[in-house]
């Protein structure tokens, strides 16, 4: 943590995250007004005193928008997260331990990465029907492939040390072999390559939302927040505006969070302090 926090990428980043995730988690406290009530008299009222980010089209507050739709964003993005996590590591530590069946789950893992991951995600999220269920099973089928792939080669590496050779030389059987040698050796680049499919998953899920195949109506997500303000861009920008701040900072600090991760657990690059 010392060595973490020493990094300024890592501290920038966190400070980042954590601003936008306490104000999710503090959403039902911190929102001045419920988001999905409609109220025509505030329509597209600009930022005051009372409705601090405006009101949409509705008459909504965008604040209050905000605030909640950061909450299903950010719990979509972390179980897509979780779920590529697990399943794409799982996978790349079979293929990349048991050549015999690497050939086969290598190619499945390329067919489905031939596709754009958005565009699958899309076609998947548009063939099982808007829900929040939905664009988690979505995301996690896109991006399991690139955690399968950096799991997959981690192994590899981490097969070939000494050590590991050392621990077969004397009998280890391959249940510890994985569990003590190679899976620590793998858990930097898996810890790294989950903070980026978080940050992927936060802006899939805002197209997804954008384009209409995300959670429904009327529950807000940030994307659906900027669909919302698109046609009013000229007379009430805030509305398109202030969602998109809120992704850029939550991308922007998960990037930082991953490159700072990187950093602190390279042995090669523990001796360099940004």
């Amino acid at each position: 943590m010392k060595a973490l926090l020493a990094r300024r990428n890592f501290a920038i980043g966190l400070g980042l995250v954590a601003i936008v995730v306490l104000a999710a988690l503090g959403a039902d406290w911190l929102a001045p007004f419920d988001p999905v009530k409609n109220n025509y008299r505030n329509r597209l009222g600009v930022p005051d005193d009372v409705f601090l980010l405006g009101t949409d089209r509705y008459g909504r507050d965008v604040l209050s928008r905000i605030l909640f739709g950061a909450q299903v964003s950010l719990r979509i993005a972390l179980v897509v997260a979780v779920v590529s996590g697990l399943a794409g590591g799982l996978i790349g530590l079979v293929s990349g331990w048991w050549r015999g069946v690497d050939v086969w789950l290598m190619r499945v893992m390329d067919g489905l990465m031939a596709f754009p991951g958005l565009l699958l995600a899309i076609a998947l999220a548009a063939t099982l029907g808007p829900s929040e269920v939905t664009v988690v099973i979505a995301l996690a089928i896109a991006y399991t492939p690139r955690t399968a792939r950096v799991m997959r080669g981690a192994v590899l590496v981490a097969r070939s040390q000494d050590y590991v050779e050392a621990a077969r030389a004397v009998g280890a059987r391959t249940v510890r072999l994985l569990h003590r040698h190679v899976l620590p050796a793998c858990a930097a680049p898996w810890v790294v390559q989950q903070t980026y499919v978080f940050a992927i998953a936060i802006l899939a899920e805002a197209v997804l939302s954008f384009v209409g195949v995300g959670p429904p109506p009327p529950r807000p997500t940030l994307g659906s927040i900027i669909a919302d303000g698109r046609d009013n861009m000229v007379e009430a920008p805030w509305i398109a505006l202030s969602p998109g701040v809120a992704i850029a900072m939550l991308v922007l600090g998960l990037n930082l969070l991953g490159d700072g991760l990187r950093d602190a657990l390279d042995p090669r690059m523990r001796r360099v302090v940004r």
